[in-house]
């Protein structure tokens, strides 16, 4: 979770804590918690895979490879990883 998911969570236990019980209204947050999950996930998956691009690089590998790999053009990959697998 990052930072800021994560003061929002404190943020939001704070509330809770503090909120009159019956001002509360049942609802389903089922959804909610699958976004939070999901974006935890995104962030793991895309540290992992500029980790795996910047290896390939260090191997000599093009940005052409790179870009089909990832089913982008070669100009895309590179806008989007060249800072980060520097």
């Amino acid at each position: 979770m990052s930072p800021t998911r994560a003061e929002r969570a404190v943020a939001l236990e704070a509330w809770a804590d503090d909120v009159d019980a019956t001002d509360l209204v049942e609802i389903d947050t089922d959804a909610l918690k699958a976004i939070a999950q999901y974006a935890a996930r995104r962030d793991r998956l895309e540290n992992a895979l500029t980790d795996a691009v910047r290896a390939a690089r260090r191997n000599g590998r093009s940005w052409s490879e790179i870009g089909t790999m990832l089913g982008v053009s070669k100009q895309a990959a590179q806008r989007k990883y060249a800072k980060l697998a520097s």
